[in-house]
């Protein structure tokens, strides 16, 4: 599955059309956002503007992962965590309110045609776009088997398992507390069950350490895969280089050159 294309960028004013908190701190925004719907390929994110129209405050934009993207419907999902007033804004937003979104950027996944076992690594607030990939990956490649390793603080932090397991996904879970799954790091988790199966490519997105620990483990174990990382963005469109990392070509922009990267070409100690 290739879900690598071209980005086609808008600026709209989205209807909010649903807003759920899914765990203490942890919302799902709906918005009716029909052009980034049709478009929008796993991986990409979408920059969400908690101001309203006319305001400046805050004056930066946020930026999501797509959850989903329902061409039908006209609507996109993101999920998020709420760590400051913008996302605090974002979690107080009413249904039928406007919110101002660019989108969607970046690059998506690139999922080799003859994958058949696929490993996919989410770190807290980075399962979203890995989300996004099995549901797709469910109707174009219906005979892969997807195993999910799905690693937070506690359980609160592990969100939509129901959702997931609806998908065929098999879910491994592992948690700094022990309150679900495997008591440590998912990464832990990983090492331990790629000595009983043989995968083909892996896909992970989370926080830079746990990349880190993931670029290691695969590239000692001959797994080939990708990273979608996440990085603080202001402009979200590779002008103000605030987003800039280390690559084996180079320093690079995460929002439009990435966010999707071949997993040996991150430098994360450069």
């Amino acid at each position: 599955m290739d879900t690598h294309t071209t980005q086609s960028l808008v600026h709209i004013q989205a209807k909010v059309t649903g807003l759920t908190e899914l765990s203490p701190g942890y919302f799902q925004l709906l918005l009716y956002a029909p052009e980034i719907a049709a478009t929008a390929i796993p991986g990409q994110f979408v920059q969400i503007r908690a101001a309203g129209p006319g305001s400046i405050d805050p004056l930066l934009a946020r930026p999501l992962s797509i959850y989903r993207a329902t061409p039908l419907s006209g609507e996109i999902a993101v999920i998020f965590k709420v760590v400051g007033r913008g996302t605090a804004m974002l979690a107080a937003a009413q249904v039928g309110a406007p919110l101002t979104v660019l989108g969607p950027v970046g690059n998506g996944f690139t999922i080799p045609e003859n994958t058949r076992q696929l490993a996919l690594l989410a770190g807290g607030v980075g399962m979203p776009p890995l989300f996004f990939l099995a549901e797709r990956l469910r109707i174009t490649h219906p005979l892969l088997r997807s195993t999910l390793f799905y690693g937070g603080r506690t359980h609160a932090d592990l969100l939509c398992l129901p959702e997931w397991e609806a998908l065929g996904v098999s879910v491994m879970t592992a948690t700094d507390d022990g309150s679900c799954g495997h008591h440590g790091l998912v990464t832990e988790l990983f090492q331990q069950q790629c000595a009983g199966v043989l995968f083909d490519f892996l896909a992970a997105c989370g926080p830079r350490p746990m990349l880190y620990a993931v670029q290691r483990l695969a590239l000692a174990s001959g797994i080939p895969g990708q990273l979608s990382l996440e990085a603080r963005m202001a402009c979200g469109v590779g002008a103000c280089l605030g987003c800039v990392c280390a690559t084996l070509a180079g320093h690079q922009r995460v929002c439009v050159d990435g966010p999707i990267f071949a997993l040996e070409e991150v430098k994360f100690d450069g």
